[in-house]
């Protein structure tokens, strides 16, 4: 017993002494490990108040069906929030509006925003699919296979690859249009009616 007291006392003597010699810095590296903890803190609670602010304008935009309504919204989006989903999400949206209005300028500036903003992949690809659909309305069918080729989400393998058949086969490229459509069909097999939708160009390449 004596001698666990006695060890007691010289682990407590240790333990003092390092506090003793080392005072200086414990308290350094605490003062340093509550700002960064503050800091942090805070940075996450102005992201998430950003990412709820964001996504209420996001939610606004899409119940707006006029344009210059939305292009407020959008803007604001832009300026204010341009990191984060919504953003280009909202852009792709206005794209869109503009799309439905005829107003092909402005509809390929609002994608190609989105497209060179978007965060992830997915929301890149579907502003490149929908530029892509844009550019094909307006016959021109080589920027759009550029545009189409771009898209590089493994969700939207169907759609580029049914949207690449037809614009080659728009160009007369049959072969390269087959090509696409049979990775489309395999694709939506099994999965989608619009599997047979992709069967049926297939069957009809050369007919016309």
């Amino acid at each position: 017993m004596a001698l666990d007291l006695n060890e007691d006392k010289d682990l407590n003597e240790k333990v003092s002494d390092f506090f003793s010699k080392n005072k200086k810095n414990i308290i350094f590296y605490f003062i340093l490990f509550l700002v960064f903890y503050i800091a942090s803190t805070f940075y996450i609670t102005q992201n998430e108040k950003k990412y709820f602010l964001a996504s209420d304008l996001y939610q606004k935009i899409q119940l707006t069906r006029v344009v210059t309504d939305a292009e407020g919204l959008v803007n604001e989006l832009k300026e204010n929030y341009s990191k984060t989903t919504y953003a280009s999400r909202a852009s792709i949206y206005l794209g869109n509006l503009y799309f439905k209005n005829k107003d092909f300028s402005k509809a390929n500036e609002s994608y190609k925003w989105a497209v060179e903003n978007a965060p992830e992949s997915s929301i890149s690809s579907l502003a490149n699919y929908q530029l892509g659909i844009l550019l094909f309305s307006q016959k021109d069918s080589e920027n759009a296979i550029l545009v189409a080729s771009a898209i590089n989400d493994n969700g939207f393998k169907g759609l580029k690859n049914n949207l690449l058949g037809d614009l080659f086969n728009s160009i007369g490229k049959l072969e390269d249009a087959r090509k696409h459509y049979q990775v489309a069909y395999e694709f939506y097999k099994d999965k989608s009616d619009l599997a047979k939708v992709v069967k049926l160009k297939i069957d009809s390449i050369g007919q016309n």
